[in-house]
């Protein structure tokens, strides 16, 4: 069907016209259910544009060869003010059979996106999400408001006469990394392992889950082992950097530096190889030496964070935050993650996220759950540090000699689909149950008097490899309260805050009746989702 948006000129010049226009002056006549979920795209698209809905392989206006996308934005305020990208911003389904074997020119992404016209509308400040999804805040979505629409263009646009601060053109080191992750993808496709495709393979454009009942796309060729529904997407935290930096203007107090300064190194190298091969010199040099080499001032207070120091040291990144980023870390969403090992062996397991309500998290539903979420789509960069310091006398701590502390090796990963879905998901579901119909707890005194309280929640191990662990250095099995403490001679009230209310009442074992005050039946001390450290002993043991 043919469109009067038929140049790039016009579809853009009828975006910028929305801007600063709610959903519902867009759509004054309500003809679009505010309920669905697909409310902002549908107005924007079919009473804006008066277009159809469609889910074709071209561009939403062929003869423009323009894409268009709405997507939403949210405020932050709680450090600095500023907007973030909503969500992820998914382009178009993979159909594994069509994308079989064919070049990135020909692939439905490049066809369908190279051109994308970027609607976003402002949604809400971040801090009322959890109210929402509560259900104790409603969201009138008719209030969202257009704020910017722009051409994001992964080609070089000539003779365009419309403001040219309203396209962004993708920079070249970017497209490469981009036309990395579609290779990526598409190895997997090729290679008949679709089923195996994860975010967290990729870099800036992603494969995300696509909820759908169209068998065809679960479909792969030459297998009969089907594949979750997928599409391209870019992930949010790459919206992010183009908000911020080409839309609303640049919110960092001074540049944010890059890891790859040359784009030609991208052109013989992934990004993954170009940042590995900035540490391969270190490996095998001792904390003490990298200090040294780097230029590094410790001073006692940063001793904890020596190994950051050094990261940052050999990445050339300034040192003015307590974390390592750079362009390409913070695009990518790459989390860095210091993995100590004792003596060659597996020191602590690894925390990856806290669970702050143990009522919210039992409604959770497996696929749509922060554990599948955040697994499926993060990707670690670990730096393996190998500490051979001994045990101080008389003390369970350690000495922390940099001497003896060696920089072993620097290596991407990301969780196989295969383990999220096998032994990930399998103690998930158990662990729910548990919670669901009453955690075991069982009480204990030593010869000592010391209470030690404990569950009935699967131990880590490397077949276990999920594990509900305390996140709290004090126990706690009652509501939040005030605790007199003596503090240098002087009473004080210190807020007791380490329990989290449990959905079904806890079957005690042991508990004498005179300590129900403290030991309730329906809290137990906060707990934190960990990975086994025997479970990544085994994803970095080859850097050995």
């Amino acid at each position: 069907m043919s469109s009067v948006y038929n140049t790039m000129e016009k579809v853009h010049k009828r975006a910028l016209e929305a801007v600063g226009k709610t959903l519902g002056e867009i759509d004054a006549n309500n003809t679009k259910n505010v309920n669905n979920k697909s409310y902002p795209g549908n107005v924007i698209e079919q009473v804006w544009f008066d277009h159809p809905a469609d889910n074709y392989t071209e561009p939403d206006f062929p003869e423009a060869g323009v894409e268009l996308k709405v997507t939403p934005i949210d405020q932050q305020t709680k450090n600095v003010k500023k907007f973030i990208a909503g969500e992820r911003l998914v382009l178009n389904k993979i159909n594994y059979q069509n994308e079989y074997g064919i070049s990135f020119e020909q692939s439905s992404f490049w066809k369908k996106n190279k051109l994308i016209e970027l609607i976003q509308y402002y949604r809400r400040d971040v801090s009322y999400k959890k109210k929402i999804s509560s259900g104790e805040m409603t969201e009138d979505k008719t209030k969202y408001k257009v704020l910017y629409a722009n051409l994001l263009s992964m080609t070089e646009l000539k003779d365009f006469g419309l403001p040219k601060d309203t396209v962004i053109e993708i920079p070249k080191k970017d497209l490469e990394i981009i036309k990395q992750d579609w290779n990526k993808i598409s190895e997997y496709i090729n290679s008949g392992k679709a089923d195996q495709l994860s975010e967290g393979l990729t870099n800036y454009l992603g494969a995300c889950t696509k909820s759908t009942t169209g068998a065809d796309f679960t479909k792969q060729k030459y297998t009969d082992v089907p594949a979750k529904p997928r599409a391209y997407s870019f992930k949010a935290k790459f919206i992010n950097e183009l908000i911020n930096n080409h839309i609303v203007g640049p919110d960092h107090t001074e540049a944010i530096s890059s890891i790859v300064k040359d784009v030609s190194e991208l052109e013989k190298k992934t990004l993954e190889e170009i940042i590995v091969s900035r540490f391969t010199p270190y490996y095998g040099m001792k904390q003490s030496e990298l200090i040294k080499k780097l230029g590094i001032e410790v001073h006692k207070s940063q001793s904890k964070n020596i190994n950051i120091m050094i990261i940052r040291g050999i990445l050339n990144l300034p040192t003015t935050t307590d974390e390592v980023t750079s362009e390409e870390i913070e695009k990518a969403d790459i989390s860095l993650k210091t993995v100590p090992l004792r003596k060659s062996k597996p020191k602590e397991h690894f925390k990856f996220m806290g669970i702050p309500s143990f009522i919210e998290l039992v409604n959770e539903s497996w696929e749509e759950s922060k554990v599948y979420d955040f697994l499926e789509r993060k990707k670690f960069l670990f730096l393996v540090f190998n500490d051979f310091n001994d045990r101080k006398k008389n003390s369970n701590s350690y000495e922390t000699n940099p001497e003896k502390i060696i920089l072993i090796g620097a290596k991407f990963w990301h969780m196989p689909i295969l383990d999220i879905d096998g032994p990930v998901k399998r103690v998930w579901e158990t662990e729910i149950e548990k919670l669901k119909s009453g955690v075991e707890l069982t009480f204990t005194k030593n010869e000592n008097g010391e209470i030690k309280i404990n569950n009935n929640f699967i131990k880590p191990s490397l077949e276990d490899i999920l594990a509900i662990r305390p996140d709290a250095s004090v126990a706690q099995y009652k509501p939040k309260h005030y605790k007199d403490i003596s503090e240098k001679g002087v009473s004080k009230k210190k807020l007791m805050n380490n329990s989290r209310k449990l959905p079904h009442p806890a079957k005690w074992i042991k508990r004498p009746e005179s300590e129900k005050e403290n030991f309730t039946d329906d809290y137990m001390t906060k707990q934190a989702w960990w990975l086994s450290k025997e479970y990544i002993y085994e994803q970095i043991k080859d850097l050995l």
